[in-house]
């Protein structure tokens, strides 16, 4: 199962996780191995539409970025790409209607969707897409019961799609590997515990 450390940014300030406290480029650096792979969680982006271009360019210096900054236009795309992504997030709710062929066109890149909740639909945009294109969930409430309609919305999903999902406490990996989770995103504040693999 793959591990992806996440940062966020928030006012144009990088933060050790998702709700995490602020930390230096330079700190993060020195906590996260050369070519890592990280998640960038840009709230600016999403929240404001403002992408935190600039600091995507620093952050390339010494990582692999996989962004997720809301993009709602294919110009955002364009953006995120020259700045270095080399995976890119999507968000149907700030983008409508996404031109998804228009989005395979620009990149080679993998592409995933965001899906906040979990309620045992599969999003619009995943029924209709023919392209290869993964699935990132931010769910906090998530259980690791054996809750049958979660277990297979997963195990349905995970037939065509990777999943990565985010997660609080990093203590179930292997029950969500059962279910065919391709990784998971864990705060970077987190990886402390080698355990994890970060």
């Amino acid at each position: 199962m793959n591990i992806v450390p996440l940062i966020s940014i928030k006012n144009g300030i990088i933060l050790d996780g998702k709700d995490g406290n602020q930390i230096s480029i330079d700190d993060l650096f020195k906590q996260i191995e050369k070519d890592t792979m990280i998640y960038v969680l840009d709230l600016d982006g999403i929240e404001h539409n403002n992408l935190s271009l600039d600091l995507y360019q620093k952050l390339t210096e010494h990582c692999s970025l996989w962004i997720d900054g809301g993009p709602r236009r294919l110009d955002d795309i364009m953006d995120i790409i020259m700045a270095g992504a080399t995976n890119i997030t999507l968000r149907e709710e700030l983008w409508p209607e996404m031109d998804i062929p228009s989005v395979f066109e620009l990149t080679d890149d993998e592409v995933y969707f965001c899906i906040n909740s979990t309620h045992g639909q599969q999003p619009l945009i995943l029924q209709f897409s023919q392209q290869d294109v993964g699935v990132v969930v931010f769910s906090e409430g998530l259980q690791t019961n054996d809750d049958f309609t979660l277990t297979s919305f997963f195990k349905n999903l995970a037939i065509k799609h990777k999943i990565y999902l985010y997660m609080v406490a990093p203590n179930t990996i292997s029950l969500w590997e059962e279910r065919g989770i391709t990784g998971i995103l864990v705060d970077v504040n987190k990886k402390q515990s080698d355990q994890y693999g970060l």
